[in-house]
């Protein structure tokens, strides 16, 4: 299951990933993201992602190449993207999706993320 969150004053779209993800469901999360980034207003910066994997499960090799190659997707590249959990595997998890990503990072807390997310200065180019 997946709930998503659309601060548009933050410029900001927050995800919660709870249990185990099927394709299916990962489809529907992929259409729903997508169409939150579409309906932020055009601006001088696209919006940042926060992502929560905290109470996810760990997720099937399938799910996981499938959420790397959303992450490698071009229109992806520019927009800032922070994870974070507690969980050691899942951790490894997200940063095996994140790897070779300058705009990805992955945390184990909420507030470091956050924090990298609006650091301006960190925005890749």
């Amino acid at each position: 299951m997946h709930i998503i969150i659309k601060h548009e004053k933050l410029r900001m779209i927050e995800v919660k990933l709870v249990g185990l993800c099927s394709m299916d469901e990962f489809g529907a999360f992929v259409s729903e993201l997508r169409a939150t980034i579409a309906s932020f207003p055009v601006g001088d910066q696209p919006p940042t992602t926060l992502y929560d994997f905290t109470d996810a499960t760990i997720q099937t090799q399938e799910v996981v190449a499938a959420m790397k190659a959303l992450a490698e997707h071009p229109a992806m590249i520019h927009r800032r993207v922070a994870m974070y959990t507690d969980g050691v595997l899942a951790r490894r998890q997200a940063l095996r999706i994140s790897e070779n990503r300058s705009n990805m990072c992955v945390f184990k807390g909420r507030a470091a993320a956050l924090e990298w997310l609006t650091a301006d200065s960190l925005m890749p180019s």
